[in-house]
């Protein structure tokens, strides 16, 4: 579902984000980007959706190379693909269906086809009844629902999180964990970036450990310590 041969990425002559990494997720699979602030993982993930493009190596998403992708052809990349943020990204003059339904508008769906899926993401997250509230109604872990639900509308084949907990308390990062769990389970592979050694321990899944860009470790149903 994704591979990387040999990838290096920098910013600027010292920077170096990503040196020489090497992987393949597998469909289905939940995969752990672990390390500190500053080791490559967001970078990794802003390689995969083609936000950015390495200086060398290659990267693959589902069956092509995307560095040999025409800049017409990334929209059509990025509809197989789901992102999270850790700070939710919603819109906040649009309610709470609005946020979600965009994410389909956006790519042309017709309006029988958002009335029909939004309503049934929102049951899947949790938020069902709450769909006039607007993000500020939120609490902080309703809100990376929402933002959750607008990444996973459209079904792709792969969501692409980026600290989806920082923000929130261990309690409420549970509950995140367990909807992406959830997802996952329906055939969703998921790349997670994250920092949060509790969650990484709790859920014990595949974990590539970064230190300042270089892959230190590879384990299947790792921990981070």
């Amino acid at each position: 579902m994704i591979r990387l041969e040999n990838v290096s990425k920098r910013y600027g002559a010292e920077i170096v984000a990503v040196r020489d990494a090497s992987f393949e997720v597998a469909k289905g699979e939940f995969v752990f980007l672990v390390g500190p602030s500053g080791s490559g993982k967001s970078t990794l993930l802003r390689l995969m959706n083609r936000q950015e493009r390495p200086e060398r190596g290659n990267v693959w998403v589902a069956g092509r190379n995307i560095g040999e992708l025409a800049n017409s052809q990334i929209p059509q990349l990025r509809r197989q693909l789901g992102n999270v943020f850790q700070d939710y990204k919603l819109l906040p003059n649009k309610t709470l269906f609005e946020n979600v339904a965009f994410a389909l508008e956006v790519i042309g769906k017709p309006r029988h086809l958002v009335s029909q899926q939004v309503p049934q993401v929102l049951e899947l997250v949790g938020l069902a009844g709450k769909e006039d509230r607007f993000p500020d109604q939120l609490s902080g872990g309703e809100q990376q629902r929402v933002s959750i639900a607008r990444a996973f509308v459209n079904r792709p084949l792969i969501l692409l999180a980026d600290e989806p907990t920082g923000n929130l308390d261990p309690a409420t990062g549970e509950g995140i964990m367990s909807l992406l769990e959830a997802i996952n389970s329906t055939g969703t592979t998921i790349v997670m970036a994250t920092h949060d050694h509790r969650v990484v321990n709790a859920m014990r899944k595949r974990v590539i450990q970064l230190d300042r860009g270089v892959i230190v470790r590879d384990q299947e149903r790792g921990v981070y310590e």
